[in-house]
Protein backbone atom coordinates (compact mmCIF):
# COMPACT_ATOMS: atom_id res chain seq x y z
CA UNK A 1 0.00 0.00 0.00
CA UNK A 2 2.62 2.40 0.86
CA UNK A 3 4.73 1.42 -2.05
CA UNK A 4 1.82 2.14 -4.21
CA UNK A 5 1.33 5.41 -3.08
CA UNK A 6 5.63 5.68 -3.25
CA UNK A 7 4.37 5.10 -7.35
CA UNK A 8 1.78 7.42 -7.41
CA UNK A 9 3.24 10.23 -5.86
CA UNK A 10 6.36 9.24 -8.16
CA UNK A 11 4.07 9.30 -11.36
CA UNK A 12 2.49 12.52 -10.14
CA UNK A 13 5.79 14.40 -9.86
CA UNK A 14 6.32 12.68 -13.15
CA UNK A 15 3.82 13.96 -14.90
CA UNK A 16 4.16 17.23 -13.41
CA UNK A 17 7.60 17.93 -14.48
CA UNK A 18 6.49 17.41 -17.62
CA UNK A 19 3.71 19.53 -18.01
CA UNK A 20 6.32 22.07 -16.39
CA UNK A 21 8.70 21.52 -18.99
CA UNK A 22 6.38 21.78 -21.95
CA UNK A 23 3.89 24.01 -20.64
CA UNK A 24 6.47 26.67 -19.37
CA UNK A 25 8.24 27.46 -22.53
CA UNK A 26 5.06 28.14 -24.07
CA UNK A 27 3.58 30.56 -21.99
CA UNK A 28 6.57 32.39 -21.30
CA UNK A 29 7.21 32.71 -25.11
CA UNK A 30 3.05 33.89 -25.48
CA UNK A 31 4.06 36.88 -22.69
CA UNK A 32 6.84 37.46 -24.37
CA UNK A 33 5.09 37.94 -28.30
CA UNK A 34 2.08 40.09 -26.28
CA UNK A 35 4.30 42.11 -24.93
CA UNK A 36 6.87 42.65 -27.67
CA UNK A 37 3.95 43.14 -30.43
CA UNK A 38 1.99 45.51 -28.25
CA UNK A 39 5.22 47.79 -27.50
CA UNK A 40 6.46 48.20 -30.21
CA UNK A 41 2.86 48.87 -32.04
CA UNK A 42 4.36 46.61 -35.39
CA UNK A 43 1.84 44.67 -36.73
CA UNK A 44 2.53 41.14 -37.93
CA UNK A 45 1.98 41.16 -41.85
CA UNK A 46 0.91 37.88 -43.54
CA UNK A 47 3.06 37.70 -46.68
CA UNK A 48 1.09 36.55 -49.50
CA UNK A 49 2.30 33.40 -51.21
CA UNK A 50 4.79 34.24 -54.20
CA UNK A 51 3.71 33.08 -57.74
CA UNK A 52 5.51 29.92 -59.36
CA UNK A 53 8.10 32.81 -61.22
CA UNK A 54 9.04 34.38 -57.65
CA UNK A 55 12.32 33.53 -55.92
CA UNK A 56 11.99 34.66 -52.58
CA UNK A 57 10.16 31.86 -50.45
CA UNK A 58 13.65 31.66 -48.39
CA UNK A 59 13.83 35.11 -47.31
CA UNK A 60 12.80 36.48 -44.32
CA UNK A 61 9.84 39.04 -44.08
CA UNK A 62 8.18 41.65 -41.61
CA UNK A 63 6.00 38.97 -41.10
CA UNK A 64 8.70 37.11 -38.87
CA UNK A 65 9.16 40.37 -37.36
CA UNK A 66 9.30 38.45 -33.78
CA UNK A 67 12.07 36.96 -35.15
CA UNK A 68 14.68 39.72 -35.76
CA UNK A 69 17.91 39.74 -34.26
CA UNK A 70 20.34 42.31 -32.77
CA UNK A 71 22.72 44.09 -34.87
CA UNK A 72 26.34 42.09 -34.59
CA UNK A 73 29.42 44.02 -32.99
CA UNK A 74 30.74 44.00 -36.86
CA UNK A 75 30.76 46.71 -39.09
CA UNK A 76 29.48 45.22 -41.59
CA UNK A 77 27.99 46.99 -44.69
CA UNK A 78 24.31 46.65 -44.62
CA UNK A 79 22.16 47.56 -47.69
CA UNK A 80 18.13 48.78 -48.60
CA UNK A 81 16.55 48.63 -51.90
CA UNK A 82 12.70 48.93 -53.06
CA UNK A 83 10.47 48.19 -56.04
CA UNK A 84 9.33 51.40 -58.11
CA UNK A 85 5.99 51.99 -59.77
CA UNK A 86 3.69 54.68 -61.39
CA UNK A 87 4.49 57.57 -63.35
CA UNK A 88 7.55 59.59 -62.90
CA UNK A 89 6.60 61.86 -59.83
CA UNK A 90 5.34 59.16 -57.64
CA UNK A 91 8.43 57.39 -58.32
CA UNK A 92 10.21 60.69 -57.40
CA UNK A 93 8.20 60.34 -54.14
CA UNK A 94 9.20 57.19 -53.50
CA UNK A 95 13.36 57.90 -54.27
CA UNK A 96 13.31 61.34 -51.29
CA UNK A 97 11.39 58.39 -49.03
CA UNK A 98 14.43 55.80 -50.29
CA UNK A 99 16.98 57.85 -49.50
CA UNK A 100 15.36 58.94 -45.99
CA UNK A 101 15.08 55.40 -44.90
CA UNK A 102 18.71 54.54 -45.62
CA UNK A 103 19.84 57.65 -43.77
CA UNK A 104 17.42 56.54 -40.81
CA UNK A 105 18.85 52.71 -40.90
CA UNK A 106 22.29 53.51 -42.25
CA UNK A 107 22.51 51.46 -44.62
CA UNK A 108 23.66 52.07 -48.17
CA UNK A 109 21.04 52.62 -50.53
CA UNK A 110 20.85 50.37 -53.83
CA UNK A 111 18.95 52.92 -56.15
CA UNK A 112 17.09 51.24 -58.86
CA UNK A 113 16.63 53.14 -62.20
CA UNK A 114 13.35 55.23 -63.83
CA UNK A 115 10.89 53.52 -65.32
CA UNK A 116 10.27 55.55 -68.49
CA UNK A 117 7.08 55.28 -70.99
CA UNK A 118 5.60 52.13 -69.55
CA UNK A 119 5.14 50.47 -65.94
CA UNK A 120 3.39 48.73 -63.40
CA UNK A 121 1.39 50.18 -61.05
CA UNK A 122 1.13 50.03 -57.48
CA UNK A 123 0.71 46.26 -56.17
CA UNK A 124 1.99 43.82 -53.33
CA UNK A 125 5.41 43.05 -53.35
CA UNK A 126 5.23 39.87 -55.41
CA UNK A 127 3.03 40.92 -58.24
CA UNK A 128 4.61 43.88 -58.60
CA UNK A 129 7.95 42.14 -58.53
CA UNK A 130 7.13 39.47 -60.73
CA UNK A 131 5.11 42.63 -63.12
CA UNK A 132 8.84 44.64 -63.39
CA UNK A 133 10.93 41.26 -64.19
CA UNK A 134 8.11 40.21 -66.81
CA UNK A 135 8.32 43.72 -68.25
CA UNK A 136 11.88 43.69 -68.44
CA UNK A 137 12.11 40.11 -69.81
CA UNK A 138 9.72 40.43 -72.76
CA UNK A 139 11.19 44.36 -73.79
CA UNK A 140 14.31 42.51 -73.76
CA UNK A 141 13.78 39.74 -75.79
CA UNK A 142 11.73 41.88 -78.19
CA UNK A 143 14.70 43.89 -78.43
CA UNK A 144 16.93 41.23 -78.92
CA UNK A 145 15.29 38.51 -81.39
CA UNK A 146 12.27 40.74 -83.05
CA UNK A 147 12.47 42.62 -85.78
CA UNK A 148 9.79 44.32 -88.28
CA UNK A 149 10.03 40.90 -90.80
CA UNK A 150 9.61 38.69 -87.21
CA UNK A 151 6.53 40.60 -85.73
CA UNK A 152 3.78 37.70 -85.53
CA UNK A 153 0.38 38.98 -86.38
CA UNK A 154 -3.28 37.60 -84.40
CA UNK A 155 -6.05 36.18 -86.33
CA UNK A 156 -9.67 37.18 -86.25
CA UNK A 157 -10.16 35.12 -82.88
CA UNK A 158 -7.30 36.96 -81.25
CA UNK A 159 -5.15 33.47 -81.40
CA UNK A 160 -1.42 33.70 -82.76
CA UNK A 161 -1.81 32.56 -86.68
CA UNK A 162 0.51 29.45 -87.10
CA UNK A 163 0.76 30.16 -90.52
CA UNK A 164 3.50 33.03 -89.81
CA UNK A 165 5.89 30.87 -88.30
CA UNK A 166 7.04 26.74 -88.41
CA UNK A 167 7.50 26.70 -84.97
CA UNK A 168 6.22 28.42 -81.86
CA UNK A 169 7.80 28.23 -78.76
CA UNK A 170 7.17 29.66 -75.50
CA UNK A 171 9.45 32.89 -75.87
CA UNK A 172 8.78 33.29 -79.87
CA UNK A 173 5.64 34.33 -78.91
CA UNK A 174 6.70 37.77 -77.26
CA UNK A 175 7.43 38.70 -81.20
CA UNK A 176 3.34 38.62 -81.49
CA UNK A 177 2.38 42.14 -81.90
CA UNK A 178 -0.16 42.11 -78.82
CA UNK A 179 3.42 42.55 -77.06
CA UNK A 180 4.28 45.67 -78.79
CA UNK A 181 3.63 47.63 -76.01
CA UNK A 182 6.96 47.07 -74.24
CA UNK A 183 9.24 48.22 -76.75
CA UNK A 184 8.89 51.97 -75.66
CA UNK A 185 9.66 51.00 -72.36
CA UNK A 186 13.02 51.57 -70.98
CA UNK A 187 14.92 52.83 -68.35
CA UNK A 188 17.59 55.53 -66.77
CA UNK A 189 19.66 56.13 -64.04
CA UNK A 190 18.67 58.89 -61.14
CA UNK A 191 21.47 60.59 -62.04
CA UNK A 192 20.77 61.33 -65.48
CA UNK A 193 18.45 63.54 -63.81
CA UNK A 194 19.53 64.66 -60.64
CA UNK A 195 22.37 66.14 -58.43
CA UNK A 196 23.22 63.79 -56.32
CA UNK A 197 26.87 65.02 -55.15
CA UNK A 198 25.27 67.18 -51.98
CA UNK A 199 23.06 63.60 -50.94
CA UNK A 200 26.12 61.54 -50.82
CA UNK A 201 28.07 63.42 -48.61
CA UNK A 202 25.50 61.65 -45.93
CA UNK A 203 24.09 58.53 -47.93
CA UNK A 204 25.97 56.16 -49.71
CA UNK A 205 24.13 54.77 -52.81
CA UNK A 206 24.84 51.98 -55.68
CA UNK A 207 23.00 51.57 -59.16
CA UNK A 208 20.99 48.41 -59.21
CA UNK A 209 20.94 48.17 -62.77
CA UNK A 210 18.57 47.28 -65.15
CA UNK A 211 16.90 44.32 -63.33
CA UNK A 212 15.11 43.52 -60.40
CA UNK A 213 15.35 39.91 -59.96
CA UNK A 214 16.51 38.98 -56.48
CA UNK A 215 18.93 36.25 -57.59
CA UNK A 216 20.36 38.73 -59.62
CA UNK A 217 20.81 41.24 -56.93
CA UNK A 218 22.21 38.42 -54.65
CA UNK A 219 25.13 37.63 -57.29
CA UNK A 220 26.09 41.40 -57.86
CA UNK A 221 26.35 41.98 -54.66
CA UNK A 222 26.77 38.01 -53.18
CA UNK A 223 24.05 37.89 -50.95
CA UNK A 224 22.57 34.79 -49.76
CA UNK A 225 18.84 34.48 -49.62
CA UNK A 226 19.08 34.39 -45.81
CA UNK A 227 20.65 37.58 -45.95
CA UNK A 228 17.53 39.16 -47.48
CA UNK A 229 14.85 40.68 -45.27
CA UNK A 230 11.60 41.58 -47.08
CA UNK A 231 9.59 44.53 -45.94
CA UNK A 232 6.08 42.71 -47.69
CA UNK A 233 2.98 45.25 -48.59
CA UNK A 234 -0.27 43.46 -49.57
CA UNK A 235 -2.23 46.98 -50.20
CA UNK A 236 -1.55 50.83 -50.83
CA UNK A 237 -0.41 52.99 -47.58
CA UNK A 238 -0.44 50.10 -45.58
CA UNK A 239 2.73 50.74 -43.53
CA UNK A 240 3.54 54.13 -41.99
CA UNK A 241 7.09 54.55 -40.82
CA UNK A 242 7.88 56.69 -37.12
CA UNK A 243 11.46 57.78 -35.69
CA UNK A 244 9.68 58.33 -32.61
CA UNK A 245 8.85 54.97 -30.49
CA UNK A 246 6.61 57.61 -28.00
CA UNK A 247 4.67 58.84 -31.46
CA UNK A 248 1.23 60.30 -30.72
CA UNK A 249 0.93 61.08 -34.24
CA UNK A 250 -2.11 59.05 -36.01
CA UNK A 251 -1.83 56.81 -39.10
CA UNK A 252 -4.43 58.38 -40.87
CA UNK A 253 -5.20 56.61 -44.12
CA UNK A 254 -2.01 53.81 -43.18
CA UNK A 255 -2.81 50.44 -41.63
CA UNK A 256 0.15 49.83 -39.52
CA UNK A 257 2.55 51.26 -37.84
CA UNK A 258 6.23 50.69 -38.03
CA UNK A 259 9.19 52.00 -35.71
CA UNK A 260 12.40 52.93 -37.33
CA UNK A 261 14.09 51.54 -33.97
CA UNK A 262 12.84 47.77 -34.82
CA UNK A 263 14.08 48.25 -38.85
CA UNK A 264 17.59 48.99 -36.69
CA UNK A 265 17.05 45.78 -35.44
CA UNK A 266 17.02 43.96 -38.44
CA UNK A 267 20.56 42.02 -38.86
CA UNK A 268 20.39 40.45 -42.66
CA UNK A 269 22.34 42.64 -45.16
CA UNK A 270 19.49 43.60 -47.52
CA UNK A 271 16.34 45.32 -46.22
CA UNK A 272 13.97 44.99 -49.51
CA UNK A 273 11.18 47.21 -49.26
CA UNK A 274 7.84 47.03 -51.47
CA UNK A 275 6.58 50.27 -52.74
CA UNK A 276 8.05 53.75 -50.59
CA UNK A 277 5.49 56.27 -52.43
CA UNK A 278 3.80 58.55 -50.62
CA UNK A 279 4.62 61.79 -49.33
CA UNK A 280 2.90 60.90 -45.85
CA UNK A 281 4.93 57.58 -45.62
CA UNK A 282 7.48 58.94 -43.24
CA UNK A 283 6.61 60.87 -39.96
CA UNK A 284 9.59 62.42 -38.82
CA UNK A 285 9.64 64.28 -35.15
CA UNK A 286 13.44 64.24 -34.11
CA UNK A 287 15.24 67.83 -35.20
CA UNK A 288 17.98 65.79 -37.10
CA UNK A 289 15.88 64.21 -38.88
CA UNK A 290 13.68 66.80 -40.14
CA UNK A 291 16.86 68.39 -40.98
CA UNK A 292 18.04 66.10 -43.32
CA UNK A 293 14.78 65.22 -45.02
CA UNK A 294 14.73 69.33 -45.52
CA UNK A 295 18.11 68.70 -47.32
CA UNK A 296 17.07 66.04 -49.29
CA UNK A 297 14.05 68.33 -50.67
CA UNK A 298 16.55 71.08 -51.26
CA UNK A 299 20.17 69.77 -52.86
CA UNK A 300 18.20 67.29 -54.88
CA UNK A 301 17.91 69.51 -57.93
CA UNK A 302 17.53 68.87 -61.53
CA UNK A 303 20.76 69.37 -63.11
CA UNK A 304 20.57 67.60 -66.55
CA UNK A 305 22.34 69.75 -69.35
CA UNK A 306 19.86 69.83 -72.11
CA UNK A 307 16.66 69.95 -69.97
CA UNK A 308 18.40 73.28 -67.88
CA UNK A 309 19.78 75.28 -71.52
CA UNK A 310 16.32 74.79 -73.16
CA UNK A 311 14.66 75.62 -69.88
CA UNK A 312 16.59 78.33 -69.62
CA UNK A 313 16.30 79.82 -72.62
CA UNK A 314 12.18 80.12 -72.40
CA UNK A 315 12.07 81.46 -69.19
CA UNK A 316 14.44 84.64 -70.57
CA UNK A 317 11.68 84.66 -73.50
CA UNK A 318 9.16 84.93 -71.03
CA UNK A 319 10.54 87.79 -69.11
CA UNK A 320 13.00 86.21 -67.04
CA UNK A 321 12.63 84.59 -63.28
CA UNK A 322 9.58 85.84 -61.47
CA UNK A 323 8.44 88.15 -64.27
CA UNK A 324 5.65 86.02 -65.57
CA UNK A 325 2.91 83.89 -63.69
CA UNK A 326 3.21 80.26 -63.67
CA UNK A 327 0.30 77.69 -64.05
CA UNK A 328 0.01 73.80 -63.85
CA UNK A 329 -3.54 72.44 -64.80
CA UNK A 330 -3.42 68.71 -64.59
CA UNK A 331 -6.39 67.09 -66.88
CA UNK A 332 -5.12 64.49 -68.87
CA UNK A 333 -5.98 61.54 -66.23
CA UNK A 334 -7.47 59.47 -63.19
CA UNK A 335 -9.37 61.84 -60.75
CA UNK A 336 -8.07 64.96 -62.62
CA UNK A 337 -9.69 64.30 -65.90
CA UNK A 338 -12.91 63.57 -63.63
CA UNK A 339 -12.79 66.90 -61.64
CA UNK A 340 -11.07 68.98 -65.01
CA UNK A 341 -13.99 71.37 -64.47
CA UNK A 342 -13.99 72.28 -60.62
CA UNK A 343 -9.71 72.34 -61.24
CA UNK A 344 -9.83 74.94 -64.30
CA UNK A 345 -12.36 77.08 -62.03
CA UNK A 346 -10.38 77.20 -58.93
CA UNK A 347 -6.91 78.24 -60.75
CA UNK A 348 -8.49 80.48 -62.69
CA UNK A 349 -10.19 82.57 -59.90
CA UNK A 350 -7.05 82.34 -57.99
CA UNK A 351 -5.37 84.07 -60.89
CA UNK A 352 -7.76 86.95 -61.31
CA UNK A 353 -7.53 87.25 -57.31
CA UNK A 354 -3.79 87.72 -57.98
CA UNK A 355 -3.88 89.54 -60.80
CA UNK A 356 -6.57 92.45 -59.36
CA UNK A 357 -4.68 92.47 -56.30
CA UNK A 358 -1.60 93.42 -58.68
CA UNK A 359 -3.63 95.76 -60.30
CA UNK A 360 -2.72 94.14 -63.62
CA UNK A 361 -6.31 93.60 -64.96
CA UNK A 362 -6.26 94.76 -68.68
CA UNK A 363 -9.61 95.24 -70.32
CA UNK A 364 -9.15 96.04 -73.81
CA UNK A 365 -9.66 93.44 -76.32
CA UNK A 366 -6.81 94.45 -78.81
CA UNK A 367 -4.44 92.76 -76.26
CA UNK A 368 -5.74 89.37 -77.09
CA UNK A 369 -3.78 89.41 -80.61
CA UNK A 370 -0.57 90.12 -79.33
CA UNK A 371 2.39 87.98 -79.55
CA UNK A 372 5.06 86.90 -76.88
CA UNK A 373 7.11 90.17 -78.32
CA UNK A 374 4.53 92.50 -78.00
CA UNK A 375 3.15 91.75 -74.85
CA UNK A 376 6.55 92.09 -73.00
CA UNK A 377 6.58 95.45 -74.73
CA UNK A 378 3.78 97.05 -73.50
CA UNK A 379 4.24 95.33 -69.63
CA UNK A 380 1.50 93.06 -69.97
CA UNK A 381 1.29 90.22 -67.43
CA UNK A 382 2.60 87.35 -69.00
CA UNK A 383 0.68 83.84 -68.41
CA UNK A 384 2.49 80.35 -68.55
CA UNK A 385 0.51 76.90 -68.12
CA UNK A 386 2.04 73.63 -67.17
CA UNK A 387 -0.48 70.95 -68.65
CA UNK A 388 -1.25 67.24 -69.80
CA UNK A 389 -3.81 68.97 -72.45
CA UNK A 390 -2.85 67.68 -75.66
CA UNK A 391 -5.38 70.89 -76.28
CA UNK A 392 -5.02 73.25 -73.71
CA UNK A 393 -6.75 76.53 -76.28
CA UNK A 394 -9.69 74.21 -76.21
CA UNK A 395 -9.79 72.99 -72.55
CA UNK A 396 -8.96 75.79 -70.89
CA UNK A 397 -11.19 78.65 -73.18
CA UNK A 398 -11.85 80.07 -70.34
CA UNK A 399 -8.52 81.61 -69.65
CA UNK A 400 -7.90 82.30 -73.61
CA UNK A 401 -11.41 84.39 -73.93
CA UNK A 402 -10.49 86.68 -70.83
CA UNK A 403 -7.20 87.12 -70.22
CA UNK A 404 -4.40 87.78 -72.87
CA UNK A 405 -0.79 86.79 -73.29
CA UNK A 406 -0.93 83.34 -71.96
CA UNK A 407 1.78 80.66 -73.46
CA UNK A 408 2.11 77.26 -73.12
CA UNK A 409 4.99 74.70 -74.28
CA UNK A 410 3.41 74.22 -77.18
CA UNK A 411 4.33 78.25 -78.48
CA UNK A 412 8.10 77.19 -78.01
CA UNK A 413 8.55 74.24 -80.48
CA UNK A 414 11.37 75.72 -81.68
CA UNK A 415 12.96 75.63 -78.16
CA UNK A 416 12.18 72.08 -77.69
CA UNK A 417 13.63 71.06 -81.49
CA UNK A 418 16.95 72.03 -79.81
CA UNK A 419 16.86 69.81 -77.06
CA UNK A 420 18.89 67.24 -78.70
CA UNK A 421 18.70 63.53 -78.94
CA UNK A 422 19.43 61.75 -75.55
CA UNK A 423 18.86 57.60 -74.65
CA UNK A 424 19.67 55.60 -72.05
CA UNK A 425 22.08 52.84 -72.00
CA UNK A 426 19.31 50.33 -71.51
CA UNK A 427 17.81 50.75 -75.04
CA UNK A 428 19.99 53.29 -76.93
CA UNK A 429 17.28 53.13 -79.88
CA UNK A 430 14.76 55.11 -77.74
CA UNK A 431 14.73 58.64 -77.76
CA UNK A 432 13.80 60.10 -73.65
CA UNK A 433 12.81 63.80 -75.12
CA UNK A 434 9.01 62.93 -74.42
CA UNK A 435 10.01 61.94 -70.77
CA UNK A 436 12.08 65.59 -70.65
CA UNK A 437 9.47 67.25 -71.76
CA UNK A 438 7.27 67.53 -68.60
CA UNK A 439 10.28 68.24 -66.72
CA UNK A 440 10.86 71.45 -68.31
CA UNK A 441 7.50 72.08 -68.47
CA UNK A 442 7.81 71.93 -64.52
CA UNK A 443 10.84 74.39 -63.86
CA UNK A 444 9.36 77.11 -66.39
CA UNK A 445 6.00 76.89 -64.84
CA UNK A 446 7.75 77.00 -61.18
CA UNK A 447 10.31 79.85 -62.26
CA UNK A 448 7.54 82.58 -62.21
CA UNK A 449 7.00 84.93 -59.73
CA UNK A 450 3.44 83.64 -58.19
CA UNK A 451 2.79 79.67 -58.88
CA UNK A 452 -0.64 78.02 -58.72
CA UNK A 453 -0.74 74.59 -59.02
CA UNK A 454 -3.82 71.66 -59.57
CA UNK A 455 -4.64 70.28 -55.63
CA UNK A 456 -3.57 66.93 -55.36
CA UNK A 457 -0.94 66.55 -58.25
CA UNK A 458 2.89 65.45 -57.37
CA UNK A 459 3.53 67.43 -60.79
CA UNK A 460 2.42 70.67 -58.60
CA UNK A 461 3.69 69.82 -55.60
CA UNK A 462 7.65 69.23 -57.03
CA UNK A 463 6.57 72.86 -58.30
CA UNK A 464 5.85 74.03 -55.86
CA UNK A 465 9.13 73.01 -53.78
CA UNK A 466 11.21 74.47 -56.55
CA UNK A 467 9.17 77.59 -56.68
CA UNK A 468 10.21 77.93 -52.87
CA UNK A 469 13.79 77.47 -53.39
CA UNK A 470 13.53 80.00 -56.13
CA UNK A 471 12.45 82.51 -53.32
CA UNK A 472 14.79 81.41 -50.93
CA UNK A 473 12.61 79.38 -48.71
CA UNK A 474 13.52 74.96 -47.57
CA UNK A 475 11.54 73.16 -50.39
CA UNK A 476 9.27 71.95 -48.31
CA UNK A 477 8.64 75.65 -46.57
CA UNK A 478 4.57 75.39 -48.24
CA UNK A 479 2.36 74.52 -50.66
CA UNK A 480 -1.43 75.28 -50.54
Amino acid sequence: MFREKIDSHERLQSRNRFLFKTLFPIIVLTLFLTFYTFSTEILIITAPTPSTTTTTTNNNTISDSINITFPSDSNEEKFLTYLPHSGFHNQHGALMNSIMMAYLTNRTLILPPVLVYYYPSFNDFYTLYDKLNKTIKIKTYRMNHCSESDLLTDDDNGRINDDNVDNIFNSQILCNKRYSKYDKFTMVDWEQIFDFSEIRKYVKMIHRGYDFSLDTLNQKFNFSKDDTFLIVEKEQYELRFYDNDDSNISLEQFKKKILISDLLKIDQKLLHFSSLFSHHRIKLEKEKNINFVNLIHNKLTINNPNVLRVTDHVIKELGGKGNYFGLHIRVGDAKFRIHEGDSINIIYDELINSLVKLDLIRDSKKFFNFNLKKCLKYNLPIIYIATDSGDPKREFVKFYNNIPCIFTLFDFTKDLENFGKISSDFDKDIDLINFYIPLMDLLITAHGGIFIGTNGSTFSRMAYEVHNLDNGKNALGHWP
